[in-house]
């Protein structure tokens, strides 16, 4: 089994609780989170931070990597041995919300372009890749407009 790697917009408490407890039917449908992306597409962490320069790229700014941008902790599986939730700075959900939706295919073409490159082998833009970032860019969006936090959490 690879590393997933999701995001979640809600209150982090919350959101950190259910992560911890197993209880991930409820932050992914709706009930415990307002929205989820899944961004488990068999990357390194490193690979968002790629995504993260993308992104600054496209819109003319300094990036603000994902992996700087982590400010607290709020869940572990096996005690952040097996996975972790952290609350993600709002000056980076900012950055991906500035995106339209209808420029995720550029982004994940651009994107996985750049992870080909950073990993020495060929990858193809997939559909799955394209709804990925498109399912970021409005967890983004409806964070801000709800004023909830985006949450990041990886697990094995």
């Amino acid at each position: 089994m690879g590393l997933s790697m999701e995001f979640y917009a809600g209150d982090a408490n919350t959101i950190g609780e259910a992560f911890s407890e197993f209880e991930f039917d409820g932050i992914r449908d709706g009930t415990a989170a307002l929205a989820y992306a899944d961004l488990s597409l068999h990357l390194t962490p490193e690979d968002l931070d790629i995504l993260s320069k993308i992104v600054g790229e496209l819109l003319g700014v300094a990036p603000l990597l994902l992996s700087l941008s982590l400010i607290e902790q709020v869940g572990t599986i096996e005690e952040g041995e097996g996975g972790g939730a952290d609350v993600v700075d709002s000056a980076w959900v900012e950055m991906i919300a500035s995106l339209d939706i209808g420029e995720a295919g550029e982004v994940t073409a651009r994107w996985i372009e750049a992870v080909s490159k950073a990993h020495e082998q060929q990858l193809d833009v997939t559909d799955a890749a394209i709804k990925a970032i498109g399912s970021l860019i409005q967890l983004c969006k409806t964070a801000i407009a709800e004023e909830a936090d985006v949450i990041h959490a990886w697990y094995l």
